[in-house]
């Protein structure tokens, strides 16, 4: 298994999508039945699907390494609860935090009655369960989980990218309470963690975003808009035209709309809502919202014109 591990973050790093499905299914169909080994595949599969937005087999290849892992007698197991946690951040990228949190709560629950409490994993759960409540605009519980998995992350040795994580995490939750300033020295040093590494981390885009977000509140655009472009590149080159890249999309057009370059403003929430569309479905609240947004702009470019 560790030689698959390997070929498949070599993979990640170039970028061919096809390539790496194909690659996990054929792994996953090496192994019939109910083995661990299929469940742990499977937990990968749902992996790359999340990562790009195919939601539906996503959830799927979730519930069934669920399945085959309570099958074996691991329902109380580190592996059991890696999976619920990603099938909890699932629900969070589906914008449905409070069913996310409900299973994340689940799998912090199985590793602290495992004694499991001390780990990756775990900080992951506090991590992304922090996300969650920031999107219920439930601040001091997200800040209370992100800041308790970052002290915890600085603990472990060999955990750059993981602190980097923790990191951008925290930094998205003081955006989201308006302290700018301390959200800016938390990605100043994650930023910094990422430009160390020989190899391009797949995290660093959300760190650039994070950024750009800050940079665009205080006003400067144009470094807002390059960072965000820069974002928008990592993460086609790693998972796509996925969700991420549709926001993204959706961020680079409010700053043109900022710098009063509707035209462009108009094309690039145009891609955003192609994209969007075509993962959440036509009639999602998001993509509502974003067709009234450009039916919005339209008519300030055509009096322009």
């Amino acid at each position: 298994m560790n030689d698959f591990y390997d070929k498949l973050d070599e993979m990640f790093s170039s970028g061919d999508q096809a390539a790496i499905e194909n690659y996990i299914i054929s792994a996953v169909d090496g192994y019939t039945g109910g083995s661990p080994e299929r469940a742990a595949l499977l937990n990968e599969l749902a992996g790359f699907y999340r990562g790009a937005s195919m939601y539906e087999k996503s959830e799927s290849a979730f519930n069934e390494s669920l399945e085959i892992f309570e099958s074996c007698g691991m329902g109380a197991s580190l592996e059991y609860a890696t999976v619920l946690m990603n099938l909890a951040g699932l629900y969070r990228l589906k914008s449905e935090p409070g069913k996310a949190i409900g299973l994340f709560t689940d799998a912090m629950g199985k590793l602290e009655a495992a004694g499991q409490d001390k780990g990756y994993v775990y900080i992951s759960i506090l991590n992304n369960i922090a996300l969650a409540y920031q999107e219920e605009k439930e601040y001091q519980k997200a800040l209370g989980y992100a800041q308790t998995a970052l002290d915890m992350m600085r603990g472990l040795e060999s955990a750059d990218h993981e602190i980097a994580v923790s990191l951008n995490n925290l930094a998205a939750i003081h955006i989201g309470i308006g302290d700018f300033d301390t959200a800016d020295s938390l990605i100043e040093e994650a930023l910094k963690i990422y430009s160390s590494m020989t190899e391009v981390n797949v995290h660093h885009a959300a760190a650039l975003t994070t950024k750009a977000a800050i940079l665009c509140r205080i006003g400067d655009y144009k470094a807002a808009l390059a960072g965000f472009k820069r974002s928008l590149q990592l993460i086609k080159h790693f998972f796509g035209e996925n969700i991420e890249y549709a926001i993204c999309k959706k961020n680079i057009a409010e700053v043109y709309e900022l710098l009063g370059d509707t035209p462009s403003a108009i094309s690039e929430l145009s891609d955003s809502l192609l994209v969007m569309a075509g993962i959440l479905g036509e009639e999602h609240k998001n993509v509502r919202e974003l067709r009234e947004k450009l039916g919005q702009l339209k008519p300030k470019s055509e009096s322009n014109g």
